[in-house]
């Protein structure tokens, strides 16, 4: 009676080892699947980013390869309102160089179509480049291009530039906050304040963010506010942050 007791966990200890390993097995391939994907997908998105702003670019007349006075009088240029998915200028984070995709086309919307485009989407009904009011982007942080992936590094006083066809506008970061995905008020004109009336011309960019896994989850929200410091006329040359750039051409 012992020998077959035995032998009874024997089969059922082997049979549990080669579920386990199967398991095992199976987990890996699906992490690999998933890995793959979004590896491959990121890179895909990318490609068709970088051909964007090539097509953008390429339909401009070069700007001067020196810097640029930065103009803070007055008014600055007006940017026209876009139409849905169009290539209206192109996002340039400074401080990403060397570490993720630093510059990408600048479209108008926020759908899906754009967003996967490893694209900056600009929210509908918020200020555009310059404007007194809040010019709001999004963008994916960890697939279809990572575009916002490293907006965690960004620190008060940090530029972000805005290039269109005629203009360079210069914002500097102020701070960040975490919220909700139903916060929407953090795009309000004045943001935070819904019913304010806005007298600043502010930016801020959001994208996903998860309390316990960061970049990874999408429970929350990644939300970098910047002011508005000045433009400089494209005819005049460049800022020294981007002239200082190899990526940016």
């Amino acid at each position: 009676m012992q020998h077959a007791r035995d032998r009874k966990i024997g089969v059922g200890s082997i049979v549990l080892g080669v579920l386990g390993e199967l398991m095992i097995t199976a987990g890996l391939l699906i992490g690999g699947y998933i890995l793959w994907n979004v590896w491959w997908d990121s890179n895909q998105s990318a490609a068709v980013a970088e051909k964007s702003v090539a097509d953008f670019q390429g339909e401009l007349e070069p700007a001067p390869r020196q810097a640029a006075e930065i103009k803070t009088e007055g008014d600055p240029p007006p940017v026209t309102q876009a139409i849905s998915g169009d290539t209206f200028g192109i996002l340039i984070v400074p401080k990403w160089y060397g570490i993720t995709n630093n510059a990408m086309p600048l479209k108008e919307g926020t759908t899906p179509a754009v967003l996967d485009q490893a694209a900056a989407g600009h929210y509908e009904n918020t200020a555009m480049p310059g404007e007194i009011g809040n010019f709001s982007v999004a963008g994916h942080r960890r697939s279809h291009g990572n575009s916002f992936r490293r907006i965690d590094l960004l620190e008060k006083g940090d530029q972000v530039i805005v290039e269109t066809k005629d203009t360079w506008y210069i914002y500097e970061v102020t701070g960040h906050e975490i919220v909700l995905p139903n916060q929407v008020e953090v795009i309000a004109p004045v943001p935070g304040k819904p019913n304010e009336q806005p007298t600043e011309r502010m930016m801020t960019m959001t994208t996903c963010h998860s309390v316990t896994m960061g970049e990874w989850g999408n429970d929350h929200r990644w939300v970098t506010h910047s002011k508005f410091v000045g433009w400089m006329d494209r005819a005049d040359g460049m800022p020294e942050q981007v002239l200082n750039d190899p990526e940016v051409k």
